[in-house]
């Protein structure tokens, strides 16, 4: 059965479960100094996406091949591992916007939908949320300890209509890891049901402030998928979000995501609400937003929606940290992060 809704969660739920300053997700990390002059990176690589020796089976694509690796038992016990935020950095600077707000257009799906997914539950007094098809969890192998993890992802509408957003630490490991394989992403995932298919990564894309420094400011990537096996497009299929940049700190947002470890089960979406705002205090605050969720690992990557209204809004964040507080963090997103957009808004 589809779960149209989401349960509303506790905002600090899962606090007293963490350590303090943990990643949502992430390899064992490696101590990295800021980028030279304490500047932050904006530039940013490029991969085609790539599967582990696993995966790979004579006259399959590279699609064919993430998407089959992925057994029903791969994903059920593919984990989101905890490190400490210690093992990343900062750009050492007080960043902020970079020009004037601006936004992308969302889009609605143009493909009839099949997958049987119903609206919105009327009446129930424990949903207030309706999930969104734009939303999945995504699945991946990382080559350096050779385990699969998961994360959360959504879509982006784009020329190409085929780009999702996620967390840079959710396509390669930080400073010392390498790029994740076999990434797929996964629709409205449902405890085990994939109403709108796999859709796997053919390039990975994440800012080399990222890559190099494990800079959390930039944990922020773009994944640009291939066509479903009928050749069509996922924001074609699911609908896109737009995406918002240079707002302010304070913004009303919704959050979609797959939280996977304790108190949650990763089986399905869980949403949090609230006004973000810019942790710390000046004049020693980081270039972030922060939403007290207790969202735990398996969410990072999920989208923060400006202006959500059951089906799409616009992502001004991606979630990237957890503290002991049980509030979660999300890179500012200023002129960088839509200027990389545009760079691979029409890549197929």
């Amino acid at each position: 059965m589809y779960r149209p809704d989401i349960r509303r969660v506790g905002a600090l739920a899962a606090a007293a479960a963490l350590a303090a300053g943990m990643v949502l997700f992430g390899t064992a990390g490696v101590q990295a100094a800021p980028a030279p002059g304490g500047t932050a990176d904006t530039s940013v690589s490029t991969v085609p996406a790539t599967t582990s020796a696993a995966a790979a089976r004579s006259g399959l694509t590279t699609a064919e091949q993430a998407g089959n690796y992925w057994t029903a038992e791969r994903m059920r016990t593919a984990i989101s591992a905890d490190v400490l935020a210690g093992a990343g950095t900062t750009s050492g600077r007080r960043l902020g916007a970079t020009g004037a707000p601006r936004s992308t257009s969302p889009a609605a799906p143009t493909v009839p939908n099949t997958a049987g997914v119903a609206g919105a539950a009327a009446g129930d007094p424990s949903t207030n949320v309706a999930a969104s098809a734009t939303v999945g969890k995504v699945f991946f192998y990382n080559p350096v300890d050779g385990k699969n993890y998961v994360c959360s992802a959504g879509t982006v509408n784009s020329g190409s209509k085929l780009l999702v957003m996620s967390a840079g630490h959710c396509v390669h490991g930080g400073r010392g890891g390498q790029w994740m394989q076999n990434w797929i992403f996964v629709p409205l995932y449902n405890y085990g049901s994939e109403p709108y298919g796999r859709w796997s990564a053919k390039y990975l894309t994440t800012f080399n402030a990222w890559v190099n420094d494990s800079n959390w400011d930039r944990d922020v990537a773009y994944v640009t998928v291939w066509p479903n096996g009928s050749n069509q497009r996922v924001v074609d299929v699911v609908g896109g979000n737009g995406l918002s940049v240079n707002y302010s700190y304070e913004q009303p947002v919704t959050i979609l995501a797959y939280p996977a470890a304790a108190p949650f089960d990763g089986g399905w979406q869980q949403y949090c609400q609230g006004t973000t705002y810019r942790p710390g205090v000046w004049p020693f605050q980081e270039n972030k937003i922060a939403l007290g969720c207790g969202f735990t690992g398996g969410s990072s990557g999920s989208v923060w929606l400006r202006q959500y209204n059951d089906a799409y809004g616009y992502v001004n964040g991606i979630m990237s940290t957890l503290d002991s507080a049980g509030v979660n963090r999300s890179s500012y997103f200023d002129t960088a992060v839509m200027d990389v957009f545009n760079s691979v808004a029409n890549r197929t």
